[in-house]
């Protein structure tokens, strides 16, 4: 696992990145999706 996420951004590029940040911004949206709709505000 040394050195895997330089290996990653290497493998990828800007590609990997973009669909990294997609990912962290899906499971972002879901996260507050369900805090909003446990707190009932």
């Amino acid at each position: 696992m040394m050195g895997g996420h330089g290996i990653g951004m290497m493998g990828f590029g800007l590609l990997g990145w973009v669909l990294n940040l997609l990912v962290n911004g899906i499971v972002v949206y879901f996260a507050v999706k369900i805090a909003i709709k446990n707190t009932k505000l």
